[in-house]
């Protein structure tokens, strides 16, 4: 592969997965399933926060390879889930309250179908 190419092949590709994965919660969103968009938001949200902060840190012997660093963002993205589930940072929480608040508005305004 060309030099350099590789990590742009490798941040095209988590920008095609974190697209996907936003365009899934506004799909949940539209379809008013709040709770569960607000739940992936959050998970999403850990799961980038842990992928930034290990590129502070030297790579260790497990991901110095492709396969640890696949592994790893696999980890991660589980760890956010979890997280998320069981509270997180309270900001699915967040999100979710003003998201209800937002409709209720729209509804009396009568924007929302």
């Amino acid at each position: 592969m060309i030099p350099g190419v590789e990590g742009l092949v490798a941040q095209a590709t988590d920008h095609a997965f974190a697209d996907g994965r936003i365009e899934a919660i506004k799909r949940d969103i539209q379809e008013g399933k709040i709770k569960k968009a607000s739940e992936e938001f959050e998970a999403y949200f850990i799961s980038y926060l842990l992928k930034v902060m290990r590129e502070t840190v030297p790579k260790g012997l497990f991901t110095q390879n492709k396969m640890g660093e696949v592994f790893q963002s696999f980890y991660d993205e589980a760890i956010g889930k979890e997280s998320a589930k069981i509270g997180g940072f309270g900001l699915a929480q967040y999100i979710e309250a003003k998201l209800r608040e937002d409709e209720v508005i729209l509804s009396r305004e009568g924007k929302m179908e």
